[in-house]
C-alpha cells in the first residue's frame, strides 16, 4: 500500500532492503550469472543504504527511505543496462581503500592488488625509494604505494587529463603525496620528471588485443575506457616496448620495471625486454594461476 503525505498526496510504495536486493538480482540476471548478480546487487545496496557488507543483512527488514527509493529509481536501470556498479556508485575498493572511479578510468581489479603487493616486496629495505606509476588511471597503484610506504617519493602519469583529475582526487582523499604529470609513455624526448631517477617503474598498461574484444563481457567493452584496455593486434607489445625504453632512461642502476601483462604474450615480452637491456627477468602467476606479472632489472 502506498504511503500518503500529510497533504494527502500518494508517495512511493514501501520497499524493504531485502526485497529491493531481490528485485535488483532479478533485473541483473540477463547480464550476470546468479552469484555475480547477487554480488552486484548487494554492493549497490551497500552504497544506497550506507551499511557495509557486514551490517547490511542486519537491516534487511528496514524500509528504504523516499530519497533512497528515488535514487534507486534512477540508478537501477543503469545497472540493468550493464553499467558497472562501480561507475553507478562512483567508487571501487582497492587494497582496503575506497577509490573514486568514473568512466574515464578503469575499475581497479583484484589482480592489480597483487601487482602492488609485488612492488611493496621489491621495495622492502630501500630507504626513500622513488616510484613511477605509468598510466596511473584512477591512481590506485600510486596512491596505495604512497600510503603503504610514507617515505617513498611517488610519481604518476597518464595520457588522459580526465584520468589525472580522478587520480589527483584520490590522492587528496587518502592524504598521500603523489606528484602527477600528463605524459605519453612513447615520448622519450619530453620526460615529465627529467631530473628524477627511479627505484621502480610500475605499470598496468593496455594489453588486451583488439581481436579479443568480442569475447569480453559487454559491461567492460561498452563502459570502460578502450584506451586503457586494448592494443592493436599487429603491435600488442607497444606499451611494454615504450616502458622498457623509459626504464633505460630513468631507472637507477639496479632499478626494477614491474608490469601487469596478457598471458599470451609473456615469452615475446621477456625476449623484447632482454633485447632492451633488462636482466634478471622473472614472471609471476596471479592468484588464479594465470601468467600475469613480469619484472626486470636494469
Amino acid at each position: 500500500m502506498a504511503r500518503h503525505s500529510r497533504h494527502g498526496r500518494a508517495n512511493v510504495t514501501p520497499l524493504t532492503i531485502q526485497d529491493s536486493i531481490q528485485q535488483a538480482i532479478t533485473a541483473l540476471q540477463p547480464l550476470y550469472d546468479p552469484r555475480e548478480a547477487a554480488a552486484v546487487a548487494k554492493y549497490y545496496h551497500e552504497s544506497l543504504t550506507g551499511w557495509d557488507r557486514w551490517a547490511l543483512p542486519l537491516h534487511y527488514g528496514d524500509e528504504l527511505s523516499e530519497a533512497q527509493l528515488q535514487r534507486r529509481k534512477q540508478e537501477l536501470p543503469l545497472l540493468a543496462e550493464g553499467t558497472p556498479v562501480q561507475y553507478v556508485v562512483g567508487k571501487a575498493e582497492f587494497y582496503g581503500r575506497r577509490f573514486q572511479v568514473t568512466p574515464d578510468v578503469l575499475i581497479p581489479r583484484p589482480e592489480t592488488e597483487e601487482l602492488v603487493q609485488g612492488a611493496l616486496a621489491a621495495l622492502a629495505g630501500r630507504e626513500c625509494p622513488a616510484v613511477w606509476d605509468v598510466g596511473t588511471g584512477s591512481g590506485c597503484i600510486a596512491v596505495t604505494i604512497a600510503a603503504e610506504l610514507p617515505g617513498a617519493a611517488v610519481f604518476a602519469t597518464d595520457i588522459s587529463p580526465e584520468a589525472l583529475a580522478v587520480a589527483r582526487e584520490n590522492a587528496m582523499r587518502h592524504q598521500t603525496a603523489v606528484t602527477f604529470g600528463q605524459h605519453d609513455m612513447r615520448d622519450l624526448t619530453t620526460l615529465p620528471f627529467p631530473d628524477q631517477r627511479f627505484d621502480l617503474i610500475i605499470s598496468n598498461p593496455p594489453y588486451i588485443p583488439e581481436r579479443d574484444r568480442q569475447t569480453m563481457h559487454r559491461n567492460v567493452v561498452e563502459h570502460e575506457p578502450g584506451l586503457a584496455l586494448f592494443v592493436p593486434d599487429e603491435d600488442p607489445l607497444w606499451c611494454y616496448r615504450a616502458l622498457a625504453a623509459l626504464a633505460a632512461k630513468t631507472l637507477k642502476p639496479g632499478g626494477r620495471l614491474m608490469v601487469e601483462t596478457y598471458h599470451q604474450y609473456h615469452e615475446m615480452l621477456i625476449q623484447q625486454w632482454k633485447e632492451n637491456g633488462l636482466r634478471h627477468i622473472t614472471e609471476q602467476d596471479d592468484i588464479n594461476g594465470r601468467a600475469r606479472f613480469v619484472m626486470g632489472t636494469l
